[in-house]
Parts: structure tokens; sequence; C-alpha cells
């Protein structure tokens, strides 16, 4: 016991100095701004990046359609025949029945 206190007050100082410093690194490691929210912001980074990209190719695509619908008539034809079953003079159309609506009835 003697020399335990001895030693506590010979180097007292390195002891609160070494306390001191393991609080720090813990804190930095371990606490908020340290290397653990670093990557989870370069993480969340990347999944932004990524929608963004995905974001403006659908505009892109967008664009285009929206050019088209402006300026090509046969793309609006092409669009009135198969969504809305229009049909030109002349032309015969062929309508099929769902077998399933049919049996489920």
């Amino acid at each position: 016991m003697a020399k335990l206190s001895f030693y506590l007050r010979r180097q007292w100082l390195s002891l609160i100095l070494g306390a001191m410093l393991t609080v720090l690194i813990a804190s930095l490691i371990g606490g908020p701004m340290g290397p653990r929210d670093l990557a989870n912001l370069r993480r969340h980074r990347r999944e932004l990046e990524a929608r963004r990209d995905e974001l403006r190719a659908e505009q892109g695509r967008l664009a285009e359609r929206i050019d088209r619908l402006r300026n090509d008539d046969a793309y609006i034809q092409r669009l009135i025949r198969s969504e809305l079953g229009y049909a030109r003079p002349g032309e015969l159309v062929y309508r099929f029945s769902n077998q399933d609506a049919a049996q489920n009835r």
C-alpha cells in the first residue's frame, strides 16, 4: 500500500494526462463528428449521387418523350392507337377476350 501511495504521489500528473488523453481518443472515435459519422456521411453521399444520376437519366428520357410528343406525328399516332385503341379507316381490329375474366364470372 505504501508503494502505491508513493507511486500515485509521484506520477499523479502523468496519470491525469493519460486519463484525459484516453477520454479524448474515445471521444474522437465514438463521438459525433468522428470517423464513424464521416463514413456514414460518405455512404449517404454515394446514395444521393446514385439517386441524382437516376433522376438525370429519367429527366433525359422525359425530355426526349416531350420532344417526340411535340414534333413526331407518327409517335403520337402510335400512342393513340396503342393506348386508346383507335384504328385507321378501313383497318380491322381484332379484340380477344380475357380468358381469366371469363372463367371468374
